[in-house]
């Protein structure tokens, strides 16, 4: 389930449903088949807009939800976070291989895919509205004040569209029938139900992976016949007029952006006609619906606040951090000009925080203890996204990259730590960082703003805990290179990231 919880937009689509699938789910059991249809048609109309708005929404009303994280130090937004240049970019690259190299990925495929069912049904809904426009051209219209009336010999007639009304003219415009007929349409046309149609229709079309999206569209249309019959009945008989419906029921299909009036579902609207004097209106299934829309507000809302996506490090247990060792095997990584490589002195690093870690209850896992790439994969992609998969699949509270960078001037020097944004744990990651600069700064220069790379740094980005990626120094400064291949030099860095981990832990537990 990993890929669909680090990608946005599946996550998104996913709402999406849900908050639709339980709107819709409380209209079909609470409110369908009753007498109240201007609320039934607010609600549907708000069924797609809010599935697509709350997932985006901030909720002011998180700390009552958390109470439990209010006393959370401040700490953990303090520190500047400015933008860095990190150099490294060979090992987040996918393997090219031959024959492969050029294939798009999966997530390619489906975004062609979904675009063209897309322009498939937008397609649709545009032939709809040219058939239209090419109906008010072939035939002459009249106006009957702000309406445009057309008589015309189409199938599927009379129905109305905008502020047009197109008739059959084989149908007796001043019989009792046509009367009833005509200001049904005229209900269609005032209270603007294309307009309910038109807005979603589109929406239908960008959500067509969404069910839920066809069923409302094609609920709305119901509860417009529901309101336009009601009106037609006001004066008349209402079994006559129901009798009209049964006897009439049109043969040919129409474009499902007009109202035809005689459409489906006749069953309904006949049940409707025939009882709306006999179904009283209930207040509960309308008041119901407060609460419900709080409770989606508050499971599917961006909880985007200072301590979203917390993840609480408790007393009763050691905190779990994976070290990574960068590099490894047949990826030296960065070589000073004495030959000394990268992956030996983060693997030397990485060593001796595991084996300190007991003496701060701290439990590491290390990605790699040896000379390799992480998990003994062949391509430092596959170790990169074992670096990562590994992290998750240990449910760990932390995760720290270790890496020495490799710039060009030798006047450049001491140690910088990396976050990255796309962390759903960022407010956390800064917060670590910042610990980590506090505590080695005592010890060797440490840039006190933390880094963020315009570049995406997979291990940070993909992982599902708070993450940085620390920095020891450059490789050809002589005095960062002579510093770190101390073995004295390396413990006390050791020291001074556990203890790092440990003034973070003491600012985010929560007893």
């Amino acid at each position: 389930m990993n890929f669909l919880f680090n990608n946005p937009a599946l996550l998104y689509a996913l709402r999406i449903i849900l908050i639709s699938a339980v709107l819709f789910g409380y209209y079909r059991l609470l409110l369908r088949n009753r007498s109240f249809h201007q609320f039934n048609r607010c609600f549907l109309l708000a069924i797609p807009l809010l599935s697509l708005v709350i997932p985006f929404l901030r909720l002011p009303l998180a700390g009552y939800l958390w109470p439990a994280m209010q006393d959370l130090p401040a700490q953990a937004a303090a520190s500047a976070v400015s933008s860095g240049e990190w150099k490294e970019t060979d090992t987040l690259m996918r393997p090219s291989a031959p024959g492969w190299s050029t294939l798009p990925s999966w997530q390619t495929l489906a975004l062609i895919a979904y675009v063209l069912v897309v322009i498939l049904l937008l397609y649709q809904f545009f032939r709809q509205l040219r058939y239209i426009h090419q109906l008010t051209k072939k035939y002459p219209g009249k106006r009957m004040g702000d309406i445009h009336f057309f008589g015309t010999h189409e199938p599927g007639t009379p129905f109305s569209f905008l502020k047009n009304i197109f008739w059959n003219d084989q149908l007796d415009l001043h019989s009792v029938t046509g009367k009833q007929i005509l200001r049904h349409e005229l209900n269609h046309v005032r209270q603007n139900h294309s307009f309910d149609l038109l807005l979603l229709k589109p929406l239908a079309a960008v959500g067509w992976f969404n069910p839920i999206f066809h069923l409302v569209y094609r609920e709305i249309r119901a509860v417009h016949e529901f309101l336009a019959d009601n009106d037609a009945i006001s004066e008349g008989d209402r079994y006559q007029y129901a009798e009209s419906l049964l006897w009439q029921t049109i043969r040919h299909p129409s474009p499902s952006l007009l109202h035809p009036f005689f459409q489906s579902p006749i069953k309904r609207r006949i049940t409707m006609i025939i009882q709306s004097k006999t179904i009283r209106p209930t207040l509960l299934g309308r008041v119901m619906s407060l609460p419900l829309l709080f409770l989606l507000f508050s499971a599917f809302g961006n909880k985007h606040h200072p301590y979203a996506n917390v993840r609480i490090i408790t007393n009763d247990r050691p905190i779990t951090v994976v070290i990574d060792a960068g590099h490894g095997g047949i990826d030296p990584g960065a070589i000073s000009k004495n030959g000394i490589e990268e992956k030996s002195l983060n693997l030397a690093i990485a060593a001796k925080i595991k084996k300190l870690s007991t003496e701060y209850n701290i439990r590491v896992l290390m990605t790699r203890e040896n000379d390799q790439l992480a998990g003994g994969k062949s391509t430092a992609y596959e170790s990169l996204c074992y670096r990562a998969d590994m992290a998750n699949e240990n449910k760990a509270d932390l995760f720290i990259a270790i890496h020495t960078d490799m710039l060009a001037s030798k006047d450049v020097r001491g140690f910088s730590i990396f976050v990255a944004k796309d962390n759903a744990h960022y407010p956390q990651c800064v917060a670590l960082g910042t610990a980590l600069t506090e505590s080695l700064k005592k010890s060797y220069p440490t840039e006190a703003a933390l880094k963020q790379r315009k570049e995406h740094i997979y291990v940070l980005d993909k992982t599902e805990m708070p993450a940085v990626l620390l920095l020891c120094g450059n490789i050809n400064s002589e005095k960062d290179l002579a510093y770190l291949s101390k073995d004295d030099h390396q413990e006390l860095i050791a020291r001074n990231i556990l203890q790092g981990i440990r003034n973070y832990a003491a600012s985010q537990v929560s007893k």
